[in-house]
């Protein structure tokens, strides 16, 4: 009897080991699985040719289940925001308008009063400086853990949703200032091109295009726009 109650006792006992032994390794691979997720998420960004497509399949890809899925999922809608937010950005410095804003066939196509070049570089700062708050606001620890809030999650899943979403604190921040730097300097730009085009409006009578060249009737107004243009 002794020896029938000690084998049930040791069969439950294996039953239970083996299952938490089964949990244990089912954890194991989940947070195998999101790590590598998030190792191949990095690879795409740092690629030399970025694949939009590439990053928002990967970005829509739920590969984990459980409480593992509700992090991926957390740490993913994050990662699609950024990348929205920066791809905003990309598009607003890549439109060719700021580029051609002071080339001679702009000054002819839309000179002397640049009424389209004046509301455009008004809108691309406006959207610049929008789409420079979301983003340095989302490269924030409190922007990034916002995520995971509410979403019933122990502090396990939490603390590894800080190690795997959020970089060190100082890298964090570094990476910030340095966006930020740049950022302002692409604002500094356009805002030198609209004080530029503004010149330009306000003397139009000053000046011509001349084949390839801006050609001022006083020495004074070419001062003042070269003073300009070695601004930028």
């Amino acid at each position: 009897m002794k020896k029938a109650i000690i084998g049930v006792i040791i069969a439950i006992v294996l039953v239970a080991v083996v299952g938490i032994g089964i949990l244990v390794v089912n954890d194991f691979r989940q947070e195998d699985i999101l790590r590598q997720e998030m190792l191949e998420f990095e690879n795409l960004t740092r690629a030399e040719n970025i694949d939009l497509d590439q990053i928002d399949q990967k970005i829509r890809e739920i590969k984990t289940t459980g409480d593992y899925g509700v992090l991926e999922k957390a740490m993913k809608d994050y990662l699609a925001d950024v990348v929205n937010a920066s791809v905003n950005i990309a598009n607003v410095l890549n439109d060719e308008r700021i580029v051609n804003a002071l080339t001679p066939e702009n000054y002819v196509e839309d000179g002397p009063d640049f009424v389209q070049t004046k509301q455009f570089l008004e809108e691309a700062k406006g959207e610049l400086e929008q789409y420079k708050e979301e983003v340095l606001t989302l490269l924030t620890n409190d922007g990034a853990m916002s995520y995971i809030e509410n979403k019933n999650l122990d502090q396990y899943y939490i603390d590894l949703y800080k190690e795997i979403a959020l970089s060190e604190d100082t890298a964090l921040e570094e990476d910030s200032a340095e966006l930020e730097k740049s950022l302002d300097e692409a604002t500094r730009i356009i805002d030198l091109e609209s004080q530029i085009i503004n010149f330009l409006a306000e003397n139009k009578n000053g000046w011509e295009i001349q084949g390839e060249n801006i050609v001022f009737n006083s020495q004074t107004l070419q001062d003042q726009y070269n003073e300009y243009i070695n601004q930028i």
